[in-house]
This record gives structure tokens, C-alpha cells and sequence, in this order.
């Protein structure tokens, strides 16, 4: 079998690995780990440190990963499919690759991200709690309707929503505009609502008083 050090200065490549079945990690690696082929975390137990990068690139599913608190580099889950039982790092000082999650519901993300987040394939932002600090870009490209999104205090470059790259300050006035719509287009529902129950009870009200001339006539 693999023997491995425990420590490992530099960056490790096992990128043609598709099982972790029997493999030890180090307890430490100094720069990135790269397991892009691993499509389970099953018997997977990485380093309690990773300087730089971490490349799961591969895996469909979260089930059993159980992540360094803290990655100095990039994180890549671009695979997962689900963020059921997603346990992410508090710390990351790179990108955060989930592009191909359509639902935030599952997971936290980190306060702070260094580089950027791509959400690309997400379609709802319900239960979406994003970062406050965002180092680079943030994309969320598939997203319809972002009013029930708590946006990040920063963003230091360009964000990418629904077909449009704007900054965070444009995003926060789109955001203010479609909460309005919708509060509007709920009170036209409530007026039309009440104007139809108002319009019932007359119409109620008519028909009995001429039930009741008629019977008297009668």
C-alpha cells in the first residue's frame, strides 16, 4: 500500500486516485492537496491542514466529507450535486468552486471568502446566507430572484446575476426595486381580493331583500 509522511511541505497530487479506500493522508501539507478523481468521500480522512489548495473536484456528494477547518488556498467541490450534510471550512483563503449546486439548503457558508464564489447553477436563493466578505467575484448566474438573499457587505470586484455583471452597490438598488414590485403586486392581490368579497356580499345582500318583496307579495 501508499505510505505517505506525516508532513508534507509542498503540494500532493492523486489525481488519478478514484477510491481513498486504505489511503492515509499526512496529518499536515503545506501546500495543495489535488484528489480530482475521487467521486466518495467514503473512507476519506484528509489533513487537519492544507496551506494552499484543496481539489475534490470529482466527488457528486457530501456524505461523510469532512473538511480542515481551515484552507489557504482555493476550494473545489464543483461536482457536488447535493449540500446535504456539507460541512465547509470557516476559513477560506481562495475561491469556493459549487457550481453545480441548484440549492443552498443544507449548508452555511463561510464569513469570508479570499477569492470567489461561484454559485453559477444555483436556481433559488432560498435558504442562501451568503459571506460578508467576499474577496473577488460572486456568481450567481442562474438566480431569477434575489429579494430573499441577505447580500455581503463586500465584494471587492464584479457580481454576476442573471445574465448581468454589475457591482454590489447596483445589485443592492435591483434587489430594493424587486421588493417593491412585490409588495405592490401583494397589495393589488389584497385589494382585488377584498373588492371581489365586498362585491359578493352585495350581491347576496340584493338577492335576499328580493327573495323577501316576492314572498310578501306572495
Amino acid at each position: 500500500g501508499l505510505e505517505l509522511p506525516q508532513n508534507i511541505g509542498g503540494s500532493l497530487y492523486l489525481t488519478s486516485l478514484t477510491t481513498a479506500e486504505g489511503l492515509e493522508l499526512p496529518q499536515s501539507i503545506g501546500g495543495s492537496l489535488y484528489l480530482s478523481n475521487q467521486t466518495t468521500a467514503e473512507g476519506l480522512e484528509l489533513p487537519q491542514s492544507i496551506g494552499a489548495s484543496l481539489d475534490l473536484s470529482g466527488l457528486t456528494t457530501a456524505e461523510g466529507l469532512k473538511l480542515p477547518q481551515s484552507i489557504g488556498g482555493y476550494l473545489d467541490l464543483s461536482s457536488l450535486t447535493t449540500a446535504e450534510g456539507l460541512k465547509l471550512p470557516q476559513k477560506i483563503g481562495g475561491s469556493l468552486y459549487l457550481t453545480s449546486l441548484t440549492t443552498a439548503e443544507g449548508f452555511e457558508l463561510p464569513q469570508s471568502i479570499g477569492g470567489s464564489l461561484d454559485l453559477s447553477d444555483l436556481t433559488t436563493a432560498k435558504g442562501l446566507e451568503l459571506p460578508q466578505k467576499i474577496g473577488k467575484n460572486l456568481y450567481l448566474s442562474s438566480i431569477i430572484s434575489i429579494k430573499d438573499i441577505v447580500l455581503p457587505q463586500n465584494v471587492e470586484n464584479s457580481i454576476v446575476y442573471n445574465g448581468r455583471i454589475c457591482k454590489l452597490e447596483e445589485l443592492r438598488k435591483m434587489q430594493q426595486d424587486e421588493i417593491k414590485k412585490s409588495s405592490i403586486r401583494h397589495n393589488s392581490k389584497g385589494f382585488a381580493t377584498a373588492g371581489y368579497t365586498i362585491t359578493m356580499s352585495l350581491i347576496i345582500s340584493l338577492l335576499s331583500a328580493l327573495i323577501g318583496l316576492l314572498l310578501i307579495r306572495k
